[in-house]
């Protein structure tokens, strides 16, 4: 919501854009609406300037974002030397790992993904890149920044935040979740498996700040894959390596 000096408008704009951050290819006016609780004439409006803007195009009834929301991003991007720094070290540690690996911000309730990579035979089930969401609770990447976050932050999250059961072990207990972080926070890396999506497990290490903002970098395997310890120890120390080269580079450490 804007502020008492905010501009409004601008605030609903940005709200209807963000109906489309799950990775819905396309959306009705109705669709925003529900989405974002305007009446649909506001929502009506509110499109049809973000169209003029060529921000979304409409096909018949349905709304689609347009390859100009990229140049929203791509400032972002090259002032943090997101292309030529970091994802070179990225693709190298996929390498390494044999699979997936991503670095995250937190942006208030949720993890987001400003980089990404993975080989060709990296468990990847949902197509997450750059710029994809992951819920803090559930997920390895989410809980380490909330384990670099200050404990208000945390604590109003808990409160404020809506603990979604994804699977059938997905932890919602609110002590549970702090303890998970607590620990998160003393061991320096965070294990979670099978709490996000069935099947899946993902480990995370800290890494510096980005633009302010404290950093993770995380991998995601199969539950199998991390089970083992020695496999586990060795994902670990790969990320680690990869946080301690990302950390040696100007402006992310």
């Amino acid at each position: 919501m804007a502020s008492a000096d905010g501009a409004s408008t601008f605030a609903k704009g940005l709200r209807v854009l963000a109906c489309f951050g799950a990775g819905s290819r396309g959306l009705t006016m109705a669709d925003i609406a529900r989405q974002t609780g305007f009446d649909r004439a506001s929502a009506r409006r509110l499109c049809l300037t973000l169209i003029e803007e060529g921000y979304l195009r409409k096909d018949g009834r349905v709304l689609e974002l347009t390859p100009k929301i990229l140049s929203v991003s791509a400032g972002y991007l090259m002032a943090h030397e997101i292309g030529r720094v970091v994802q070179p070290i990225l693709n190298l540690f996929a390498e390494r790992l044999d699979g997936e690996i991503a670095l995250a911000v937190r942006d208030d309730d949720s993890a987001l993904y400003v980089a990404q990579s993975a080989t060709a035979s990296a468990r990847v089930s949902i197509g997450f890149t750059a710029g994809s969401r992951l819920p803090l609770w559930p997920t390895a990447i989410g809980r380490m920044l909330l384990a670099r976050s200050p404990d208000d932050i945390v604590a109003k999250l808990l409160e404020q935040a809506p603990l979604r059961r994804f699977t059938e072990t997905t932890e919602t207990a609110p002590g549970a979740l702090r303890q998970a972080i607590e620990t998160a926070r003393r061991d320096g890396h965070a294990f979670v498996s099978g709490e996000f999506e069935r099947g899946a497990a993902g480990l995370a290490v800290p890494v510096g700040r980005i633009g302010g903002a404290s950093a993770a970098l995380g991998t995601t395997a199969s539950v199998n894959r991390l089970a083992p310890r020695e496999a586990r120890d060795r994902a670990l120390d790969i990320l680690r390596q990869a946080a301690i080269a990302l950390g040696r580079e100007p402006g992310l450490g």
